[in-house]
């Protein structure tokens, strides 16, 4: 998402969109296929719709994360991390 408008797009942009300027290279087909099977499995009708569910299942798989460190390191030492303030404190 470059610009606020593309928010309003009505289709997924072509794979050329999708370039991973981290790594600089392009976007591979499966993951290309995959986006396009969520546009159309969601029924989305913009980008918009796209980038609120991408951004949804990032936030949620990080929450799942968080929740099952958060169980582990309770079982583990019976300590809260949430009540230390950086993890050189826990340890």
């Amino acid at each position: 998402m470059t610009r606020r408008d593309k928010f309003a797009e009505t289709q997924l942009p072509s794979i050329d969109a999708f370039y991973n300027t981290l790594e600089d290279e392009p976007c591979p087909r499966k993951n290309y296929d995959g986006a396009r099977e969520i546009w159309a499995h969601y029924d989305m009708k913009m980008m918009q719709n796209y980038h609120d569910h991408y951004f949804l299942a990032d936030v949620l798989l990080l929450a799942d994360v968080f929740q099952n460190f958060t169980n582990s390191v309770y079982e583990q030492h019976h300590l809260d991390f949430l009540h230390f303030i950086t993890f050189p404190s826990l340890a």
